[in-house]
């Protein structure tokens, strides 16, 4: 991209990200994208409330530090410390453990992802002088890449916090740490890319602490009633996989052979759970591929544990809600589909034919799948499944 382009496209709008981008190259501050959240929302937001952040420190106070606030030990005790902070699934301040609340009230930079806390929640808690950075990765859309996001979590750790005036106590002018969260949704360690930026933080010699988050291979399905586990229907195990490979390839759209297609029909696992596999193309031969093998023999259920007829869900924005305008109550925006393999794309795409896609999704596949526990209506639908 041409400096003209970062000039008139990028600074006016950024200029939080490339206040922190500084040493870095022109086409990767250039390709760095907003989200849309941080561009609708009024500048009055950032204002701190105070009366919030004081009631966080007091509860604190009374109960003690936890001690995953508590900074791993270095030689340097000026080194700013990195926080990597799961947030679980559709978080709101009110689903935040206490000690993550801490953290973000003391923070000085945050760096979050598209499905993680929103914008309008973190700038409610953090100071006012904290810059808050999107830094999401969406699939099929334009996103951060991994490794910009390692060489700004490096810039913006190693960085010291300058004295607000020229006229500053030699005290004042020594460099001083400042706390950086890194907020990611659901856990961090599972399909959150974090290695790479621990293995960066350890390169550098940055102390980084470690919060957990509930998945949402945990979270999705049992938020759309769907155990992963049930006795009655003898489910006593379930795996999890991501809808893509490493390099962007469904598994039911890779070549049906033993050296990259997988064998879902040898799998002794009960049910299957699969992330990242919002696009109804993926889907569909996910399902094809699970539902006959990767011989392309379709079984029947006492020859195979999967089959055309093998229940299967959809959950869609799952615990999510959309917020209301002024003074309206949020709305659930969170949809379920449940179906088979051999019917499920279809069932989504007759409300809709133009439907392309239903990410954020989990998909489950598996005897459970049928259930709803969150349904007031006392019929059991694997019975009538």
């Amino acid at each position: 991209h041409a400096p003209c382009f970062i000039a008139s496209n990028v600074a006016f709008k950024f200029q939080s990200t490339l206040r922190k981008c500084r040493t870095m190259t022109a086409s990767a501050v250039a390709s760095l994208p907003r989200a849309a959240d941080e561009e609708m929302i009024d500048p009055e937001m950032r204002e701190t409330n105070e009366s919030l952040r004081q009631s966080i420190q007091k509860l604190v106070s009374i109960i003690n530090e936890p001690q995953s606030l508590t900074p791993p030990p270095t030689n340097n005790p000026s080194a700013s410390v990195v926080h990597i902070i799961g947030t679980g699934l559709t978080p709101t301040l009110l689903n935040l453990p206490l000690s993550t609340l801490h953290i973000l009230s003391e923070a000085d930079v945050v760096l979050y992802d598209s499905l993680g806390l929103s914008y309008k929640d973190i700038c409610q808690i953090v100071p006012k002088h904290c810059d808050v950075i999107s830094v999401g990765k969406r699939g099929d859309k334009k996103s951060w890449k991994q490794k910009d996001i390692d060489e700004l979590l490096i810039q913006v750790a190693t960085e010291t916090i300058l004295p607000a005036t020229s006229d500053a106590t030699k005290e004042e002018q020594s460099p001083k740490s400042k706390t950086i969260v890194r907020l990611k949704g659901g856990d961090p360690f599972l399909f959150g890319r974090t290695r790479t930026e621990i293995e960066n933080l350890r390169s550098h010699n940055i102390p980084y602490t470690y919060t957990p988050g509930i998945s949402s291979c945990i979270a999705g399905p049992h938020l759309g009633g769907i155990p992963l586990t049930d006795a009655l229907l003898d489910c006593q195990s379930f795996g999890v996989w991501s809808g893509t490979d490493a390099f962007g390839r469904s598994w039911g759209l890779m070549d049906n052979d033993s050296s990259e297609g997988r064998q879902w029909r040898g799998l002794d696992v009960d049910v299957l759970v699969f992330l990242m596999i919002g696009r109804l193309d993926k889907l569909e031969a996910l399902c094809r591929s699970i539902a006959n093998g990767n011989d392309g023999v379709d079984y029947d259920k006492k020859k195979g544990k999967w089959s055309k007829d093998t229940p299967c869900a959809i959950i869609q924005n799952a615990g999510g809600r959309k917020e209301g305008s002024g003074a309206e109550p949020s709305l659930p925006i969170q949809r379920v589909w449940r179906s088979t393999l051999e019917h499920i794309v279809a069932d989504v795409k007759e409300e809709d034919e133009t439907r392309t896609s239903v990410s954020p999704a989990v998909f489950i596949v598996g005897a459970t799948a049928a259930l709803d526990l969150l349904s007031q209506d006392d019929t059991p639908r694997d019975k009538a499944w």
